[in-house]
């Protein structure tokens, strides 16, 4: 199979699997390429290493991403142990699989052209403005983050040659006519039968129960009856909220802030250039620069002039524009050349800076502007009321966690110290807190058994942004299993009911062994005529019956017996099946649904492949290596 992949690699059609497996400075972020000291690594593939921050980073964006996807709902998602352990592995394991590709598109000799690389570099959102491709935001995104042009481009050409082998396995995959045309009549297949019911009313009033058949039921099943530990709890519960409702914000102090910050309200002019940057230091390049220039003061275009002889191979298509530029982001020689310049059409002399010799020319001016106070008003109230608020709920946090330590049996002086007010809950277990305490860390605060036999109160717990509590455990019920006596009723009613099923299932296999038998059943069966696996007038458990038995041969009769969700059971006989319709207006659909699904599998066996030959070390939360 990999030697497929290999022969198909050249093809650059983007399709299902490229949505799943984006650009690795997409999901890690180009930062952790940056450094040259070393980083402790999570994990170690064929020798290479996934560093902390690439991992780190990833786990951010994924969070980010599951946050966008499931909104409010999230943030019941994150506060469970559990789904953040799920998480981390999920991107690990994503990472370790990335590593690998990468890996082995570099020994499949791979590569991609220059073209490639800026066609790719002007399509990251990252580095446009208003959809189109920004070289200003391009060149100080890189410079922020300490990173040269060429290195990038050099980390975009490695992701590229990765995509590569990528899409070579997506094109190796597709779905004949036939193979959709087959799974249509599959999923449209009719199937005809009869069934019937058998209920556990007619058993359960004669089912008689003795009581070693109820001990010997409740001494096999204890395990259902199991009652978890349990707290009583007195809190208090700290809101931002309601520490909101009683901060005010004075018109006066609004108006004096806005007066004294109107620098925040105002832009200065911006200024638009085009260079033309011919790189090198030596005498030959200064000579050129000055050549250029000379051309310029004779008449010549500067586009032209751009497109000809710069060597910015992302400004010279567009005749040099480097777009609006602030004071102070580009090299200072350039800073001070450029803004010395005064009319739109101005054109400096040859500049030398770090990159090259640079010609600069003024292209446009916008003028500043001013927003008045009645625009931003309620911006700055909504700032000044949100600071105030941060500050209140801060002090009160302060003043109450004092308090609980201070006389740590009792929380009533924070009561009469404070607006708060003490609370006490009923009995609960672990998985039945209020919503005040169903947070992980206050759980394991409450149910932890040095806490509970102190008595005392914790320190205070923030569960989020804007809350906060602080628990005294006043009783606690260890866990326990009920007795017999306790659960008599239950344990009665569910030996009757199995007791009544296994009269029934006698009663079913027999009246199958009837319809097996050619012999005339004992009780009248429902028809199922031309039914298919959408049909919702007959009980589910009957239709999925139906449709799981195998097509009957000649002279054979085909029966099940199946359990309904009620409980009661079913006698399910196929006797006919009916190839389904073939749509040709979903034949197309059809087909690009199995194409993806193939594409899916080749890729899981292609992963598979690569980690089961592959020299796997993790070296995180203590794991073993694979």
């Amino acid at each position: 199979m990999l030697d497929r992949i290999r022969e198909g690699s050249q093809s650059f059609i983007v399709k299902a699997i490229l949505v799943l497996i984006a650009l690795t400075f997409a999901l890690a972020g180009i930062g952790g390429y940056i450094t040259n000291q070393p980083e402790p690594s999570v994990a170690v593939v064929n020798g290479e290493e996934i560093t902390r921050v690439e991992f780190d980073r990833a786990v951010d964006n994924e969070r980010a991403r599951q946050q966008e996807q499931f909104g409010d709902f999230y943030a019941t998602l994150a506060a469970d142990p559990g789904f953040n352990q799920q998480l981390r592995q999920q991107v690990l394991d994503d990472l370790i699989n990335q590593k690998l590709v990468e890996i082995y598109s570099r020994d499949a000799g791979l590569r991609v052209s220059d073209e490639q690389v800026k066609a790719a570099i002007r399509e990251i959102s990252a580095f446009q403005v208003a959809g189109q491709f920004d070289n200003t935001t391009y060149q100080m995104t890189l410079s922020g983050l300490g990173y040269t042009p060429d290195g990038f481009a050099e980390l975009m050409r490695r992701d590229l040659a990765r995509t590569q082998l990528l899409q070579a396995m997506v094109e190796s995959e597709f779905a004949l006519p036939s193979e959709a045309a087959a799974v249509q009549r599959l999923v449209n297949q009719k199937r005809s039968g009869a069934y019937t019911t058998i209920e556990l009313d007619k058993y359960i009033d004669s089912v008689e129960v003795t009581d070693a058949e109820l001990e010997q039921w409740y001494q096999e099943n204890q395990q259902r009856f199991n009652v978890a530990e349990q707290v009583k709890v007195e809190f208090v519960q700290l809101d931002a909220d309601v520490v909101a409702e009683n901060v005010e914000v004075d018109e006066s102090v609004v108006r004096e802030w806005y007066d004294n910050n109107q620098s925040r309200y105002q832009t200065q002019d911006r200024y638009r250039f085009a260079h033309i940057l011919i790189e090198g230091e030596g005498e030959a390049a200064e000579k050129e620069a000055q050549e250029v220039l000379t051309k310029l003061t004779e008449g010549a275009d500067f586009a032209e002039l751009a497109a000809e002889y710069s060597d910015d191979i992302f400004t010279a298509e567009t005749g040099g524009d480097l777009d609006f530029i602030e004071k102070g982001t580009m090299d200072p020689a350039f800073d001070e050349a450029a803004f010395a310049l005064k009319e739109v059409g101005d054109i400096s002399g040859v500049v030398s800076t770090s990159f090259g010799y640079h010609i600069i020319k003024l292209t446009e001016i916008e003028e500043g502007t001013s927003t008045s106070f009645e625009e931003v008003r309620d911006e700055i109230v909504a700032e000044m009321r949100e600071d105030r608020v941060k500050q209140a709920y801060y002090e009160l946090q302060q003043k109450v966690s004092a308090l609980a330590f201070d006389i740590p049996d009792t929380l009533q002086p924070v009561a009469e110290e404070t607006a708060v007010t003490v609370r006490q809950s009923d009995w609960f277990n672990r998985n039945t807190a209020p919503t005040a305490l169903n947070h992980p860390v206050v759980i394991e605060q409450l149910f932890n058994r040095d806490f509970i036999d102190e008595g005392l109160n914790s320190d205070l717990i923030e569960v989020n942004d804007k809350q906060a509590v602080v628990v005294r455990v006043i009783d606690f019920k260890p866990a326990s299993i009920k007795s017999l006596d306790e659960v008599r009723a239950q344990v009665l009613d569910n030996v009757r009911t199995e007791k009544a099923q296994a009269a029934a299932r006698e009663e079913a296999e027999a009246l199958a062994a009837q319809l097996r038998n050619g012999e005339s059943p004992s009780v009248e069966l429902t028809a199922l005529e031309a039914v298919d696996r959408r049909n919702t007038e007959v009980p589910r458990a009957v239709i999925q019956s139906l449709f799981e038995q195998a097509v009957p041969a000649a002279d054979s009769v085909q029966v099940a017996v199946t359990e309904l969700s009620s409980g009661a059971l079913a006698v399910v006989q196929l006797t006919d099946v009916m190839a389904g319709e073939v749509d040709e207006t979903m034949q197309a659909q059809m087909a690009e649904q199995l194409t993806n699904s193939f594409t899916q599998q080749s890729y899981g066996a292609f992963i598979e492949a690569l980690r089961e030959e592959a020299e796997i070390e993790i070296r995180i939360d203590g794991t073993a290596a694979e």
